[in-house]
């Protein structure tokens, strides 16, 4: 049963949809459902397969009468920009049961996949459904020679430094500009133990103190609270090297303190 499934994730991917005369619906979606099947007996097996267009997450969902033990194979062929690459696994698990299966692309363009399930034991049926969920709208925050204010790591912990990046339209610079605060992963640009000039910029939790509310002017400009209103996010030295973490310094309205809104 192991190299059948094994087998039959191989098929699918060749673009043949049907494995021991199941056939699987197959769909191309940014997000939702993108594939499913199901098979019916003992020992029942069957394959889904789709393609998930800019996906963030794959997820694959397993559900069986009676709830028992079943194994599930995978594969995803994913592109991005001129390139490709591949990934494949196995989980055994209890039904009902979902996964989220990697890819090898933090934000492929697109992503073929195939998942195949079958029960260990005897059992009415089986059904495997893969999903998708789409990555959301990036907004930028651009600055001095198109560098973007960005998340090390896209991370979400708390004093993670705010760095400059080479504008490449991730998520890590998505940012959100709520009532004065710059908004990432649910944490809040600050500058770091309120230290003024020259102060390093980290995420932290947001909570309106005047270290991390920022007035957006219309030059660029956005003035940090604090400090009487003097300090403004900026870009040191007017470098354009990725992973410079960004600091509060004396407003002079330079080019390496004007930003755009995200």
């Amino acid at each position: 049963m192991q190299r059948l499934r094994h087998l039959a994730v191989g098929l699918v991917a060749s673009g043949l949809l049907a494995v021991g005369g199941v056939a699987a619906t197959a769909v191309a979606a940014n997000a939702g459902t993108i594939g499913s099947c199901g098979a019916q007996g003992d020992f029942a097996d069957c394959v889904a397969s789709g393609t998930a267009n800019d996906p963030l997450t794959i997820t694959v969902t397993v559900t069986s009468s009676p709830d028992e033990s079943v194994t599930v194979s995978w594969d995803t062929v994913c592109s991005q920009g001129d390139g490709a690459g591949t990934s494949s696994g196995t989980f055994t698990a209890t039904t009902p049961v979902t996964k989220t299966i990697s890819h090898p692309y933090h934000q492929p363009d697109s992503c073929d996949v195939a998942a195949a399930g079958g029960l260990n034991h005897n059992g009415n049926w089986i059904k495997v459904s893969i999903s998708s969920s789409s990555t959301p709208p990036i907004h930028e925050i651009k600055g001095y020679h198109g560098m973007c204010v960005d998340d090390a790591r896209n991370s979400s912990v708390t004093g993670t430094k705010v760095q400059l990046y080479t504008c490449d339209n991730t998520v890590a610079e998505s940012w959100t500009f709520r009532d004065g605060e710059l908004i990432h992963n649910d944490k809040c640009a600050n500058d770091q133990h309120n230290a003024g000039s020259g102060g390093k910029v980290i995420l932290y939790p947001c909570s309106s103190a005047g270290n991390e509310h920022w007035t957006h002017k219309s030059n660029g400009e956005y003035v940090l609270s604090s400090h009487s209103g003097r300090l403004c996010l900026a870009d040191p030295h007017n470098s354009t090297t990725n992973s410079t973490q960004l600091e509060v310094v004396g407003c002079n309205g330079a080019a390496n303190e004007r930003w755009s809104l995200p």
